[in-house]
């Protein structure tokens, strides 16, 4: 199946694909991808619009896999397996995460979808793209984004300054309380619970900032 002039699946399925660049870029084959013709930045547009491809046809549940693989790969900051500044920046990501969310809430159960943004909360590090807590509001119906919340409020317990990973979970949880649900109470009471977590001298910082 060629996709662009240059580049054909070389394996039975997009996923195993997928696996074989992602081994392939860790071994070192795209390390200076931008002199030498921006190949696997190629391949990787071309493996998004495939999976988009996918979402269109409403095979979720493949596209949800793929896009996992190909977002965990490129969000990580450990290694620089194609020496860009911001690999990211190339595409349009802040639309890819919330396909992928979508994704995510055609296919999972409220503790799925759950785990599934813990674990999008720590592979996705130091980025942030609006489009995945607004996609989990606008998407889940009002039963499935209860419990949803629920499970948030219970990790909620869980997070100190340290994590700051995972305090996207606690901003989440204003956002929805305030947005949402529109419970002004208990959005005062998350933000006096949080402040101190989320390093604001106090919670009055945190409804001001919310009111502009």
């Amino acid at each position: 199946m060629k996709i662009i002039k240059t580049y054909a699946l070389s394996e039975k399925t997009l996923e195993k694909d997928i696996d074989k660049f992602i081994r392939d870029a860790k071994n070192g084959a795209y390390q200076y991808d931008y002199k030498y013709g921006q190949e696997g930045l190629k391949i990787i547009k071309a493996y998004f619009r495939m999976i988009n491809d996918e979402f269109k046809k409403q095979n979720f549940q493949d596209a949800r896999a793929c896009y996992k693989k190909l977002l965990s790969f490129l969000m990580q900051t450990d290694h620089n397996y194609f020496n860009y500044e911001d690999i990211l920046a190339k595409f349009n990501s802040e639309k890819i995460v919330g396909l992928y969310f979508t994704c995510l809430i055609k296919t999972c159960n409220a503790d799925e979808l759950f785990h599934e943004y813990i674990e999008y909360l720590k592979f996705k590090e130091d980025y942030y793209f609006e489009s995945a807590e607004k996609a989990i509001m606008e998407e889940l119906d009002k039963e499935t984004l209860d419990k949803f919340k629920a499970l948030l409020l219970k990790e909620a317990d869980k997070i100190g300054k340290e994590d700051y990973a995972m305090q996207d979970v606690l901003t989440f949880l204003m956002d929805i309380v305030k947005k949402k649900d529109k419970d002004e109470k208990m959005f005062k009471e998350l933000a006096e619970k949080f402040a101190p977590i989320l390093e604001y001298d106090n919670a009055k910082d945190i409804l001001e900032e919310y009111e502009e």
